[in-house]
Parts: structure tokens; sequence; C-alpha cells
């Protein structure tokens, strides 16, 4: 028997929903939700990339819209055993045949089952705003070399269906970090050739490694966060003088206290400082930080301190360094296309970029500090190099779009995991917002995202509209969404 007792309340209520259907859904439903099942199942599979092809054609995506990049990143599942349907085990660790060979070579011939607790989603991204997650591997932790192996199997793969990967971009964790490291000899050497290699499986162009902005611009804000005079954390100083947190702290009680009207547009709250673990991931709070209420708090209380206190202007290294990392909000946030090297956003991110290695070299060539000290004095070694990658990778990746498209150039404000990291949070809330999926409810959540995130309505306060055409009568995509999900 493939169903238990205890399924019997799950399948009647599945049951239920389905006699709930017109005929017309139950047809289209049938139609569509196996169409390709491969994509239930981890890995990456021929039947999905010609799924993927399929669905740029409807889209109508222009043949430069297939050139972009490869975005990557993990989801934390529940880690648990299933059994799917006809008897298969779902929830173990498999990362393809080669790595389950490979592990055999390493043990000797022994293989181990591992429960897997993450998922790694990789998707493609055009540089026309095309998003389609291709494969995806239920994974415990994933080690560099196995990112190595599914990102170039991925662009090999994904160029024999005419899709051309020119770039990746993933956060700053380490793994990552060391996969994008592999590619050079050391960190001075990936700076000094921008990011970018010769591209495995064409000669004729460049491929860049590029750090996402947004994490990068949150990792400026906690360095901050950790920095104070005492040095337990970070003591940042630049040319004799001090960048610390507290500067902010004390501008923003001041306007709270003296400065503040009842009613006011300042967007800076408590909650920019009273960060908890689940607040201090959240970006916009990182943005906010480096804007113009923010400086514009700070040059007030510096006001008032210079004509209370005689303070000449203790705090101008501080605002230097709000203002340098506002220009990487700002380029990154800008939704119009950079058509030429030459941009203006572009010489922006040079001079914020250059601010950072002028400060490192001052840091580096101070005899008065001890090395532990001249550590301290900057940001940590790992953003500095999640910032060179950020900006670096970042213009070797447009250098190359132009090349290939003149005149037509990416868009900053698309260049983030914005578009993965909303996709888990679809597949989140369709299983349970309190509760991470399990492997099984992941491949058929993914599934349905794909089949339903192009769902647009009319009316309403959402962005997307209804696509619908006249001969179609009612878009079906919602109702299939659900169906997805208890199917």
């Amino acid at each position: 028997m493939k169903r238990t007792t205890g399924d019997i309340p799950q399948v009647a209520a599945k049951e239920k929903r389905w006699e709930c259907l017109s005929d017309q859904e139950k047809k289209l439903l049938r139609c569509n939700k196996n169409k390709v099942s491969q994509i239930h199942k981890p890995g990456l599979h021929p039947d999905v990339l010609k799924w993927m092809d399929e669905e740029a054609q409807r889209q109508g995506v222009t043949e430069r819209g297939r050139h972009g990049f490869i975005v990557f990143d993990e989801m934390k599942i529940q880690g648990s055993i299933q059994l799917g349907d006809e008897f298969e085990i779902a929830g173990l660790v498999d990362l393809g045949e080669f790595y389950h060979n490979m592990r055999s070579l390493q043990t000797g011939g022994e293989r181990k089952a591992e429960m897997a607790t993450h998922v790694f989603q990789l998707a493609f991204q055009g540089c026309e705003g095309f998003f389609f997650p291709f494969a995806w591997f239920p994974i415990t932790e994933m080690e560099p070399i196995n990112i190595f192996l599914h990102h170039w199997d991925s662009v090999f793969h994904l160029k024999h269906r005419k899709f051309f990967s020119h770039a990746c971009l993933c956060d700053g964790s380490q793994a990552n970090r060391d996969f994008i490291m592999g590619h050079f000899k050391s960190p001075e050497d990936a700076i000094m050739n921008k990011f970018s290699i010769d591209n495995r499986y064409d000669s004729s162009s460049k491929y860049s490694f590029i750090m996402d902005p947004p994490h990068t611009v949150r990792k400026l804000r906690n360095n901050l966060e950790k920095n104070s005079l005492t040095g337990t954390g970070r003591s940042f100083k630049f040319n004799g003088k001090h960048i610390l947190w507290s500067h902010l702290e004390e501008a923003y009680l001041h306007d709270k206290t003296n400065a503040r009207a009842p009613v006011t547009s300042c967007k800076i709250k408590d909650s920019h400082f009273q960060l908890t673990p689940a607040t201090r991931m959240t970006n916009h709070l990182a943005a906010d930080i480096f804007s113009d209420n923010m400086l514009e708090l700070l040059y007030h209380y510096q006001e008032f301190k210079r004509g209370q206190e005689g303070d000449a202007d203790s705090m101008a290294l501080t605002r230097e360094y709000l203002s340098v990392a506002k220009l990487f909000v700002k380029t990154f946030a800008d939704t119009k296309p950079i058509r030429t090297m030459d941009d203006q956003r572009l010489v922006e991110l040079d001079a914020a970029l250059q601010w950072f290695l002028d400060w490192r070299e001052d840091v580096m060539e101070s005899e008065n500090q001890t090395p532990k000290e001249r550590n301290k004095a900057y940001i940590s070694d790992k953003l500095h190099v999640d910032l060179c990658s950020m900006v670096l990778g970042y213009k070797s990746y447009v250098c190359t779009m132009i090349t290939q498209f003149p005149g037509m150039g990416p868009v900053s404000a698309s260049t983030n995991l914005v578009a993965l990291e909303n996709m888990f949070g679809c597949i989140r809330a369709s299983n349970g917002s309190n509760a991470n999926p399990t492997v099984l409810q992941y491949g058929s959540s993914v599934h349905g995202y794909i089949r339903c995130r192009s769902f647009k309505g009319r009316n309403g306060n959402a962005s997307r509209k209804l696509d619908r055409r006249p001969d179609q009568g009612l878009d079906l995509r919602p109702i299939l969404f659900v169906c997805f999900i208890f199917f």
C-alpha cells in the first residue's frame, strides 16, 4: 500500500479541494502539473532547461535578454526523511552521481547517508529581467569545490540552450568567498584582475565574480556597529581621526530628545540602532544608515557640539564613511541602464572604492600601531575582499555586456539576490510561514512558483497585472499555484 491510515484525513482534504474545481480547471491542472516532473527532483536536468527555453520564448525574451548571470544561495529546510511516490526516499544529501562517486573513492567504497538540512539553489537572471531557478540540491554544508563543479556545469548546459552567463553573483559566506578565490592565486591577484577571468566556455569574453551589494552594504554597517574607542571589536581610525558608531547614536538621540518635532519625516528610528538578530539581517535598515537622513542628523549634531562645546569637527571621518557608503547604496539602487564605461555612476563607484583603498594604505603604513591595532583600525579583511568584488566584479560584468551589445548596458538595481530571496519567501509562505519546508515540499513548491510567478492582476494595489488574452478567458494560474502545493 502506498498510503497509511494516518494519511486518510489529508487525502480526504485533497479530494475535497479537487472536487471544488471546474472541469476546465481540472483539465488545465492535469496538463500542467507534471509537464516537467524532473523539477521535483534535485539536480540539473535537461527537461528543466528545455522548460526554461520554452518559458523564455513564451515571455518574448530577446537575444540580449538571454545574456546575464547565475545567482545561487542556500535556504534552510526541515531535516527529515520522507517517502515519496513509488517509494522514493527523499531528504538525503544529493549532489549528483559524480559527488557520490568521489565520496566513495575517499571512503574506500563506503557510502553513508546524510540527512539534508539546507537546499542549494541555482538560478539564471537575464539582463532584461528574465529569472528562472533551474537546479537545486539538498545539502548539509556546501563546500567550495562543489560550488565550483555545479556552477561551471550550469554555465556549460545553459549555453547549449542559448542562455549565456557572464558572471556569478552570491553573498559573502566563507564557502562562496573560497569558491571565488579558487579562480585566483590570492586576493591581491583577484583585485589586480578585477575579479574576472577568461570564460571557460567562451574565450572571447570575460567571466566576472560579484558579491551581492545589499549583503556587502549590510556588512559595512555591521563593521561600523562593532567599532568603538575601547577597541574590543574594531577601532576605526583614518588620518588620525576616529570613525565611530556612537557618533550616529548620539546624533539620533540628540535629534529625538531636543530637535525633533512631534511629527517628523525622518526615517531614522529606534529600530536602526536597537538591532536584533532578525533586524540585523534586514537590508533596508542598513541602507537607511547610509542615507541623507543620517548625514543630516550628523551635520546638525556637529553644529550643536561646535556651538556648545567648541568641538570643531570630531565627526568628519564618520560623515565621510557614511557619504562613501551612500554612493554604493545609490548606484546599486539605480534603475537606469549603464550604457558606457564612462558613466558617472561607475566613476563614483571607483572613487568610493578608492577611498577605502587609501584608508587601508594609511593604516598599513602607520608606524605607531601594533599589527593587531592596525588590523582593528580598518574594516575586516573579508569585507575588504567583498567590497572589491562588488565594485570591480560589477564593472567587469558591465564592460562585458557593453562589448556584447554596444549602447545597451545592464541595470545596477537588478544586480542582486533579491529575486532569489523573494522566491525563498514564496516557498516558505506556501508551506507555512513559521516552518521551513521539507525536501519533497521544496521541489513541488519550486514547480508551482515557476508556473505561477508570471501571474498578474489587472486591479488591486499590487504592482502585477493579470496576464490574460481575450481567447483564454480567466487566467487559472493562481488556482494552479494553490493546487501545486496540495497535489
